[in-house]
């Protein structure tokens, strides 16, 4: 998630432009590095400024100004992750025309992070968090590394005292915290192409973690562990597996213990989606042996090794499940793979 290089990057000189700068479809990395220190500020009002963003953007005295954050928009949300350092901002209320009902979300993922208020500065710690409002509110940042969201404020009218919740530091290790980190790394690596259908599913979960971390009550509560948290949850317990597929150990206890819930919880998120837990924890290791068999780089290793390498402690066992799944043996993909023919019949074991 944090990998810029990943995204394509548009020049703020491109940006700022005479001619209209092409919007970029999906997540877009926008680059100071390469622009005079001595511009930077500027440059970054003025491409905020051109997207409907506006903020004061200035260089603190004490440290050299940097900006390199990727965008991913969605609809009623716009999330950003990236470096500001040495930076200073402040949405004045008279400039923030659209802004003025937006909230956002900022989690410091490293460095300091300084957010300055009339009763006293908060300061936030690596993981931290914290709900603010997009105008009248100032910050700086050292050092840091920051992923942000912002989002409608009336999209969040049916939380009681809301304005309560804003401008107080949220900590590292609250659970709806962690899911929200987890649930947007999946959200940053949704395909460019998705449909409005998945954009509006990805973003109402992303809300619902939202609400709960807000303090929602009652039934809007209720929904949104049913279906943010619970999206969530399954999100990231799949990541876990595609981490851990190698291990021969792993099992829905080890992932019940590790995401705190009971192997019921886990064995109903699967059901919801039409599988089980053993159903798919076999389709993503045969797709890992599959990868591994056309991968050229893999092409000496043994057969035997590859289904060792994706948890399958039984050769015979993997042989046959193989065959199921693709109609064809482990040794006829490895052919195939290489460009031959005609598969070979020869069975590497």
């Amino acid at each position: 998630m944090r990998d810029l290089s990943r995204f394509e990057t548009v020049s703020p000189l491109a940006m700022l432009g005479a001619e209209p700068c092409p919007h970029p479809r999906g997540r877009v990395r926008l680059s100071f590095i390469d622009q005079p220190e001595r511009e930077r500020p500027t440059l970054l009002r003025e491409c905020f400024a051109r997207a409907g963003v506006h903020y004061d953007v200035r260089a603190l005295p004490d440290a050299p100004f940097q900006a390199d954050f990727a965008i991913n928009p969605f609809p009623g949300l716009t999330m950003m992750l990236g470096a500001l350092r040495g930076s200073c901002k402040r949405g004045a209320r008279e400039l923030s025309f659209g802004m003025c009902d937006d909230l956002a979300l900022t989690v410091n993922l490293d460095g300091v992070h300084q957010i300055e208020r009339q009763n006293g500065d908060l300061v936030l710690r690596a993981g931290e968090a914290v709900f603010s409002p997009c105008s009248d509110i100032q910050t700086r940042t050292q050092d840091g590394t920051l992923l942000a969201l912002r989002f409608p404020r009336t999209s969040f009218a049916m939380v009681d005292g809301l304005d309560d919740r804003l401008v107080r530091r949220i900590p590292s290790d609250l659970p709806a915290l962690r899911l929200l980190r987890s649930y947007l790394s999946a959200v940053w690596d949704a395909p460019i192409d998705a449909g409005p259908d998945l954009q509006r599913s990805l973003v109402t979960h992303v809300y619902d973690l939202l609400a709960v971390m807000m303090g929602a009550k009652r039934d809007l509560a209720a929904v949104a562990q049913e279906r943010g948290v619970a999206a969530a949850r399954l999100s990231a317990i799949k990541r876990d597996i595609v981490r851990h597929l190698a291990s021969p150990d792993l099992s829905i206890a080890v992932l019940a213990l590790h995401h705190c819930c009971t192997t019921r919880s886990i064995q109903r998120l699967f059901e919801r989606e039409g599988t089980t837990f053993s159903e798919y924890l076999l389709q993503q290791r045969l797709a890992r042996a599959h990868d591994l068999l056309g991968d050229p780089r893999h092409q000496a290793e043994k057969i035997s090794a590859v289904a060792l390498d994706c948890g399958f402690g039984d050769v015979s066992y993997f042989n046959r499940a193989f065959r199921r799944r693709y109609g064809a043996a482990p040794s006829d993909v490895r052919t195939q793979a290489r460009g031959d023919i005609s598969p070979s019949s020869r069975r590497d074991h």
